[in-house]
């Protein structure tokens, strides 16, 4: 962030803030590697932030003959301090940023990786036309990317499928909320009624249970009490898609997780599915009273991309299985 808070203690000195940072991370990730990665970084520079503020406090922070790493006490009491301190840094930040009337030198945006191709082009030219913002940042990631993302403040806002409850001072605007699909090669010809006969037919390629998407279908499943073998899985929607596209598979998706794929020529047929049906909502997610108008403004400009993309690669689908929750939308 460009902050330096050097701090004299005990004989020596260190960059307070910067050691706190690094210490959030930690706690966000478990793992001293990835908190480096994070904030980018080397492993042994992050371990020596560590090392400085349990040295200048006096107390051990994290008990490092766990894994994942686990917080001691003292940490845990530190933890809820740190996320203060850096949220007020940063509100400092923004306070700065918005006395100067130059418009912002960067935004920095955290998107779905199954949408983030199809919406580069148009957000960045809504930063730049509008907005004046002569750089945009963009990460495409999983939603629990984006809560990283945003606690340790690498990204200024993010086009997420999460409500993100768990981080405190965010703005949500409605973008869409779309229904889960079937999804069968191109021409299939057999019964899509019933998912376990179609399971015996064809694999179920699924997203692993590691991603948001495929921990929810799997939750569903389980509550209908649909079992289905576990055969091929990915945590990308085009990984997901490539099988079914050659004939191997079906899956069960929405409409902007079939639009890369779809984008890249990949042929598949698309049917409602054959129980109790399932939807996910999309949404832009901001800080509270840091950017004005803009985050609005990006969340109606992605459900007009988004609309139009699914109206151009699905032509067929029904109305019903994505409802636009933005307004005033530009048909």
């Amino acid at each position: 962030m460009g902050w330096s808070w050097r701090v004299k203690s005990g004989g020596f000195d260190f960059n307070l803030f910067r050691s706190i940072e690094v210490f959030a991370a930690v706690v966000e990730t478990r793992h001293v590697t990835q908190a480096a990665q994070m904030l980018g970084m080397t492993q042994s520079a992050a371990s020596q932030h560590l090392k400085n503020l349990e040295t200048a406090l006096g107390v051990s922070l994290i008990d490092r003959n766990l894994r994942p790493i686990e917080l001691t006490k003292a940490g845990i009491a530190l933890h809820r301090r740190a996320i203060a301190i850096l949220a007020e840094v940063e509100g400092l930040r923004t306070d700065a940023r918005r006395v100067n009337a130059a418009p912002l030198p960067l935004l920095r945006v955290a998107l779905l990786a199954s949408i983030a191709t199809t919406l580069a082009p148009a957000l960045s030219v809504l930063a730049r036309n509008t907005f004046g913002i002569p750089e945009l940042s963009l990460f495409a990631g999983l939603a629990t990317d984006h809560v990283a993302l945003l606690r340790a403040r690498r990204a200024d806002l993010a086009v997420t499928s999460g409500e993100l409850f768990e981080i405190e001072g965010l703005t949500r605007y409605p973008i869409m909320t779309e229904k889960f699909l079937l999804v069968t090669p191109k021409g299939f010809a057999g019964d899509v009624g019933d998912i376990v006969k179609l399971s015996k037919k064809l694999a179920f390629v699924r997203f692993s249970r590691e991603t948001p998407v495929g921990l929810r279908v799997d939750q569903h499943l389980s509550r209908l009490r649909i079992e289905i073998p576990r055969t091929m899985e990915g945590d990308r929607s085009s990984v997901v898609m490539a099988p079914v596209a050659a004939g191997m598979g079906f899956a069960i998706l929405t409409p902007t997780l079939l639009i890369d794929g779809l984008a890249e020529g990949m042929e598949i047929d698309v049917h409602a599915l054959p129980f109790t049906g399932l939807s996910r909502n999309i949404l832009l997610v901001a800080r509270e009273r840091e950017l004005g108008n803009l985050p609005e403004a990006f969340a109606t400009r992605t459900a007009e991309v988004l609309t139009n993309a699914i109206r151009t690669r699905l032509p067929g689908l029904p109305p019903d299985c994505y409802v636009v929750d933005r307004p005033a939308l530009h048909d």
